[in-house]
């Protein structure tokens, strides 16, 4: 069987974490990646780790991460004769692939907008810190840089000390999975542009604002600053449930959650009274401290699979902190194939991560990456070039018009990955259930005045991660609802849902009985751990997905506990992840392939993220561990104090260049050439003497005016932002990175839009998410063809309603 993207043709233009990892997620859905390396390679096959800690560019184990399943030729961008000859791929290629996270050195060397005017069928994907345009656009960047900027540094780590970037390059990741949606998104476009391709402007700080899970709508509606709650999931209020935690056991730590909708359930698994008493149950997160100390104490003499094994056979989703070598030697995930091994020509036979996705008619592949210019007298493709497309014929199309998708998804993940898909244009219709909500509203934003008080339509969450859709209520339990679902499946070409593996079984709806009522249906189901193996039917929030990945092991200080990377990563990756392989399978179904069921395990695209730690694993038996803001070949790699309350500015050191300029910004001119500092090596050793000289000059600074000296040095500088801040930060207003959509009953509202923009069919946040019921009228009587009577005695029993049914 052929991927998915059979016959889609891209070259790789770009080096660093995002734009590789794009390609990797093309070319792991059957697209022929071209990648296009300078005679030293790309730098990532410097970076390792690898075998023995022996630099080998062949050997290094992100870059053989980042780029499974391409071709690799070389080309100096500075000769006009092989940038000819990358030209002559270009005119075949339907998508390019420009830029690097880290700087626009590499865009520079391909004019990403010269590109769409040499080649205009050509869908030109560029990849920047912070895009093409705004005042930050010229500015060096790093993971850490963007982590700080895009105010997600603020939730990570501990309330009284500094913040952390979590480990590895999430951000970039991030920027990745965005870019390679903005890719095919463009892709579909050309049908509305008579053939036209476009640029899609990528800006990796945005990837990051996307992560901050609602922070932003306590910020614009109460001036809140959410900030880090070290081991804990944020909280704001005391209603909230809890626990959502780390905590320490016999043998290491584990991931405690509590179940939201039977809060009783700690009660029954820790026999203390306390947790049963109503004032507790009631005000969970304001009892947290108390809550904890019972934990630990039950805690102390047990281990990790012995708690995990009587939470969850309470349904109560708790989950083992894992390190990386546990998690990709345990036999459960290499059962499921989530790890494979790769024989790669210069590294030998590796275990690396699988596939993030499964699609059962076009199934991902993973191949070794290339060889540096491995495939040069196989390279281009045969095909004359493309003649110039005919003009725009049909303007103002998103590029996923004329698709419906039903949205049949609860929590975080799910609703993403349609809220993103709604934003591009397909008509997303949510299906809740009529007692869906809560009719009292808790998290509901201020009423406006005049204005008719349904709190249930103003929860801030759900209207965040709803803008867009349609949205009618049904209960798909009782048989006339189950009627009604399986004739909106006929009618439509999508169905995501992210429930536990058997409630779709459960509720006669598998993929079988959606197939028989649409055989062109394409089915995405997002399960935490998939749809097999032993842990089929463990039950986890986002966070336990975390712990069981190895994520929240590695993220943390130094002398601390694991952490929590930030709000919801997981589920913020496995929405992104799910949009992307769902317009990946409508591309297929629409260039003469099927329906297909699509299924998306939250860990498995986790594992993605986490690639040089595992392959250090793989390489050299090795563990990595915590190590706060620490990096291992820049220095300074930190944040340090501005003036102001918890104000910070991040800094990366990647060169002795950079270095010297740091020593003249902060006036220590003397520092560069002292020997306990002129090397990356001297600079870890002194880190603390280091830090102290910095702080004293950052400290007499706000945290933007630091930013701004050191930028204009040419020094990796960014302002540790909080959301408050992001808000109002003239970069990001004008590029537009939040969208301010006018919430009826509550007013203008900014949600975070997808990190890329498209030139030609732009596709802005525009629809609020639907009040409750809202379509019921015009989906049950128009689309469905229902009679006004049929209908209304669909609602006298409950099967639908347009008022929460039940509520709490």
């Amino acid at each position: 069987m052929s991927g998915a993207l059979a016959g889609v043709r891209v070259v790789e233009l770009a080096e660093g974490v995002p734009g590789p990892y794009c390609g990797k997620l093309l070319a792991g859905l059957g697209a022929d990646v071209i990648k296009v390396e300078r005679p030293g390679g790309d730098p990532a096959r410097c970076e390792g780790p690898f075998p023995g800690d022996v630099p080998d560019g062949e050997k290094s184990g992100l870059f053989l991460h980042l780029n499974t399943g391409k071709r690799s030729v070389v080309r100096e961008p500075i000769n006009a004769w092989d940038r000819e000859g990358v030209h002559e791929l270009l005119a075949s290629a339907d998508v390019a692939i420009v830029g690097s996270s880290e700087s626009r050195e590499v865009a520079g060397l391909y004019d990403p907008r010269a590109l769409t005017e040499r080649h205009p069928h050509l869908v030109v994907v560029s990849i920047t810190p912070f895009g093409l345009e705004g005042s930050y656009a010229d500015y060096a960047a790093s993971e850490l840089i963007l982590y700080a900027l895009s105010g997600y540094m603020m939730l990570t780590g501990a309330p009284d000390r500094e913040p952390i970037k979590a480990y590895g390059n999430l951000v970039e990741y991030q920027g990745g999975s965005h870019a390679a949606l903005g890719a095919l998104s463009a892709l579909r476009a050309r049908r509305f542009t008579g053939g036209r391709g476009q640029l899609v402007d990528v800006a990796v700080m945005e990837a990051g604002s996307f992560l901050l899970g609602g922070v932003e709508q306590q910020a614009h509606t109460w001036g809140r600053v959410i900030r880090r709650s070290g081991t804990r999931l944020l909280g704001t209020i005391p209603e909230h449930p809890y626990p959502s935690t780390i905590r320490p056991c016999k043998d290491g730590y584990v991931h405690c959650h509590s179940n939201n909708r039977h809060r009783d359930l700690l009660g029954a698994l820790i026999p203390h009274p306390r947790l049963l008493e109503p004032e507790v149950i009631a005000e969970m997160t304001g009892h947290a401290d108390e809550i904890d100390a019972i934990m630990d104490e039950w805690l102390a003499d047990k281990e990790r699979r012995d708690i995990v094994e009587e939470a969850q056979a309470l349904r109560l989703p708790f989950t083992e902190v894992f390190v990386p070598g546990e998690v990709m030697h345990d036999p459960r995930h290499l059962e499921r194939e989530s790890f494979v091994e790769v024989e790669h020509p210069g590294a030998g036979t590796l275990l690396q991560p699988g596939a993030p996705m499964r699609l059962s008619e076009t199934p991902w592949t993973t191949r070794p990456a290339p060889v540096l210019g491995q495939h040069e007298h196989e390279t281009g493709w045969r095909n004359p070039p493309l003649e110039p497309p005919a003009p725009t014929t049909t303007p103002g199309k998103r590029p996923l018009a004329g698709l419906r998708v039903i949205d049949f998804t609860v929590a975080v993940a799910g609703p993403i990955a349609t809220s993103v898909l709604a934003d591009l244009g397909a008509d997303v219709i949510k299906v809740e259930a009529p007692n869906g909500r809560p009719i009292s509203g808790a998290g509901a934003a201020p009423l406006l005045d005049g204005h008719e008080d349904r709190p249930y339509d103003r929860l801030m969450v759900f209207n965040q991660l709803n803008h867009g859709k349609r949205g009618i209520t049904l209960d798909v339990a009782h048989p006339e609802g189950r009627a009604s679902f399986l004739d909106l499946v006929a009618k439509s070409d999508v169905v995501v849902q992210n429930f536990a593996p058997r409630v779709m079984g459960n509720l006669g709806l598998d993929f079988a009985s959606l197939q028989a009522a649409n055989p062109g249906i394409i089915l995405v189901s997002m399960p935490a751990f998939g749809l097999d193996g032993p842990f089929r039917d463990r039950s986890a929030y986002g966070p336990g997905v975390d712990a069981m990945s190895g994520l929240s092991h590695l993220t943390g200080y130094d002398d601390g506990p694991p952490m929590k990377p930030g709000n919801y990563f997981c589920d913020q990756n496995a929405g992104m992840l799910a949009a992307f392989a769902t317009v990946a399978a409508v591309h297929h179904r629409e260039h003469g392939g099927g329906g297909q069921h699509v299924v998306l395990p939250m860990i498995d695209g986790e594992f993605q993220v986490l690639g040089d730690a595992y392959m250090d694993v793989a390489m050299n038996g090795r563990e990595r561990h915590r190590c706060g803001n620490d990096h291992l070949w820049m220095a300074p790699h930190d944040v340090f104090p501005c003036r102001g309350e918890d104000a910070w500015v991040a800094i990366a050191v990647a060169t002795d260049a950079q270095w010297e300029a740091l020593c003249r910004v902060i006036g220590r001119p003397e520092l560069a050439p002292d020997e306990r500092f002129a090397t990356v090596e001297a600079r870890h050793r002194n880190r603390q003497a280091t830090r102290e000289a910095i702080a004293a000059w950052t400290g007499e600074r706000t945290h933007y005016e630091a930013m701004a000296a050191l930028q204009a040095a040419g020094v990796p500088a960014g302002a540790v932002l909080n959301a408050v801040e992001l808000l109002a930060d003239p970069h990001v207003r004008a590029r537009e990175a939040f969208e301010y959509v006018d919430v009826p009953a509550v007013g203008k509202t900014p949600y975070p839009r997808v990190a890329f923009t498209l030139e030609r069919t732009p596709a802005p946040i525009e629809r609020t998410a639907p009040a409750f019921g809202q379509d019921n009228d015009e989906v049950f009587t128009g689309l469905l063809g229902l009679s006004r009577e049929t209908y209304a005695n669909l609602e006298e029993r409950g099967v639908t309603s347009k008022t929460p049914l039940g509520g709490h």
